[in-house]
């Protein structure tokens, strides 16, 4: 049994769990990380590593979005990691007049904002994108946006904290939780347990079975979403392209693809995305997924056909009922906060965790970026 008392514990070690850890060892809180696999091995393996803008559904998540990608203009020095921080913009391809009006006014609402975004017909779409077919399409959406590498965004918050004085502890899957008058006691692993004052659930797709584990209730969904890199390729995309409707694919369509694909400074390519409903967690890639999305991929860039994959992944793609994270104290226990379900997660994650970290240290402090009560689980309590 361990003596150790730490001030938190996060369960959890992917972009929001390691994001957490530093920001709260930089206010000089104790910090312990538990997480069942290696650092980012869980979604944020999987994420693309897209810094989103136009997806930003309402005027208040913009606020957000913009402040976040603010946030990670200064992190690469901040963490004193290369983030691979680029700023190559997104088109969203458009295939009919509907989709042409709605992304008009997405594109004026980010101009009201300074934020550059454009309509482009097919002339303009084929000089920006040389080597896209654009038969099907009737032009695209043009928006700034952001890139980082998914795994160094995750190892520099973790190695930020470790520096901070965090422990993380690795392959320590949590077995379940004691609890004392309404608090949780201590954290059980298989071959140990912690205590801590407060818990953060950040197990993204996993937080709504640990939840459940604890006693308290997260209606956590997900998709089965897969996707594959190329061999390194000379320069054939200059923007990450996508399609219109990918996040209503993404939350919770029957089985189809999304296309989206963008160009890594190391010359691979990510291509994503294959969606297909699912009521249990499965990591394996399916006979169908990769063909499918290769097929799509073909369609709109002939000139990748001949281009060899060197890896597929397959994982949970998690959301709630409303699309919007999950950030508060869990009905049922006092200190059990969680934090999962991130929309647009890479902009949001870095301005949303601290802004946890100073809610949790500093519950009467209101410093933070904005208020956290819109994402409160209290309005999942209905749901129970």
């Amino acid at each position: 049994m361990s003596d150790n008392n730490y001030d938190i514990a996060i369960i959890g070690g992917g972009l929001a769990g390691t994001a957490l850890a530093y920001f709260l060892t930089k206010d000089g809180a104790k910090v312990l990380l538990l997480e069942a696999g290696s650092i980012c091995s869980g979604t944020s393996a999987a994420c693309a590593g897209r810094a989103q803008i136009i997806e930003s559904e309402t005027p208040e998540y913009l606020d957000l979005v913009l402040a976040g990608l603010s946030r990670l203009n200064g992190l690469s020095t901040e963490l004193d990691t290369d983030l691979e921080w680029e700023m190559p913009g997104h088109l969203t391809l458009l295939f009919n007049e509907d989709q042409w009006r709605q992304y008009e006014t997405l594109t004026r609402r980010l101009n009201t904002h300074g934020v550059e975004a454009n309509m482009l017909d097919i002339p303009a779409l084929q000089q920006a994108e040389p080597y896209l077919q654009a038969d099907s399409c009737i032009g695209a959406a043009y928006s700034t946006e952001g890139h980082v590498n998914p795994f160094k965004l995750c190892m520099g918050f973790a190695n930020a904290a470790r520096r901070n004085g965090a422990m993380l502890l690795t392959n320590t899957p949590i077995t379940g939780f004691e609890t004392q008058v309404n608090k949780i006691s201590r954290v059980k692993a298989e071959n140990d347990s912690y205590s801590a004052d407060i818990v953060i659930l950040a197990a993204g797709a996993w937080s709504g079975k640990l939840a459940k584990l604890a006693g308290s209730n997260l209606p956590m969904r997900f998709t089965h979403a897969e996707a594959f890199v190329t061999e390194p390729l000379p320069k054939v995309i200059h923007h990450h392209i996508g399609i219109s409707g990918f996040y209503e694919a993404v939350h919770g369509s029957e089985r189809t693809v999304t296309l989206g694909l963008g160009q890594h400074p190391n010359g691979t390519l990510v291509v994503s995305n294959a969606i297909q409903q699912a009521e249990e967690i499965d990591i394996a890639s399916t006979a169908w997924g990769m063909p499918a999305i290769a097929r799509a991929c073909s369609q709109f860039f002939p000139a990748l056909n001949r281009a060899r994959i060197m890896r597929t992944w397959a994982m949970p793609s998690p959301f709630l009922p409303d699309f919007l994270p999950a950030l508060g104290w869990l009905p049922g226990l006092d200190n059990l906060y969680i934090a999962a379900g991130f929309h647009l997660a890479v902009p949001t994650i870095p301005i949303l965790a601290e802004s946890i970290a100073n809610f949790i240290l500093h519950p009467n402090n209101k410093k933070s970026f904005s208020s956290l009560a819109p994402f409160s689980p209290e309005r999942f309590a209905a749901n129970k």
